[in-house]
């Protein structure tokens, strides 16, 4: 099965459908975490009970709660309500890894890929979640190389 589209899911982007997201991406939390609202709450700057309705996609949370989310949770957090825009947070990361190791981990998550057409010429589901850990390292040296030359565009005048 095919799926996964990198364009957004709904054409008309509902406020309900970005809360409904939110509150889906920090249920997931306390489940994973074992967190409580309180404890979500603390890390949104807010109360147990507005973290509570934020949960629950029945309240509207601030810009300044939505970033400290991200800046706890990163992805895990922001990209599923990114996802409804087309868009996904990635961390920057600009470290001086070696670029040996670099391109050998991203052909490595290509050589998985192709492994993945041989049969049937899709990589569906099952395959995608079988190669998360390389489709994730490939990723991360795709956004440092995206990073470096980010860095040096030209300064405006």
């Amino acid at each position: 099965m095919m799926a996964g589209k990198s364009a957004p899911q709904h054409r008309t982007v509902t406020a309900s459908l970005l809360l409904d997201a939110i509150g889906a991406s920090l249920q997931n939390i306390a489940d994973e975490d074992r967190a409580t609202d309180a404890d979500l709450g603390a890390v949104l700057g807010k109360s147990k009970d507005s973290a509570e309705r934020y949960r629950k996609a029945i309240g509207d949370m601030g810009a300044i709660s939505f970033l400290r989310g991200c800046a706890k949770w990163d992805g895990r957090f922001a990209n599923p309500v990114l996802a409804q825009i087309g868009m996904k947070l990635v961390p920057l990361d600009t470290s001086d890894g070696n670029d040996r190791q670099g391109v050998t981990t991203v052909m490595r998550a290509g050589m998985a890929l192709l492994e993945a057409l041989e049969n049937d010429n899709i990589v569906d589901d099952e395959e995608l979640d079988d190669r998360r850990a390389l489709i994730e390292a490939g990723g991360r040296v795709f956004n440092q190389y995206r990073e470096r030359l980010r860095l040096r565009l030209p300064k405006p005048d």
